[in-house]
């Protein structure tokens, strides 16, 4: 009984800790993007070390959630911060 709960409180954890990883990466590209709003996802992977897909991932989720948007060309354009 004691195998399972302890599986299960190990569980939790390891889904807390990923939420407030996400949640300090997307606070980090946010700051990131007021400071250099034709920042690219490149550079911020650079910058903040998780890959250039986790970086990719967290913007989607910011763009989902309303936050941020992508104005202009891909290239030439820059970041805008909604929320």
């Amino acid at each position: 009984m004691l195998k399972v709960i302890d599986k299960a409180v190990d569980g939790m954890i390891l889904i807390s800790n990923q939420e407030t990883t996400q949640e300090t990466t997307q606070e980090k590209i946010l700051e990131l993007i007021k400071n250099k709003p034709n920042i690219t996802q490149f550079e911020m992977a650079k910058i903040l070390e998780p890959t250039r897909d986790g970086v990719s991932y967290n913007i989607k989720i910011l763009k989902e959630k309303g936050i941020i948007e992508r104005v202009g060309a891909t290239k030439n354009g820059i970041w805008k911060i909604l929320k």
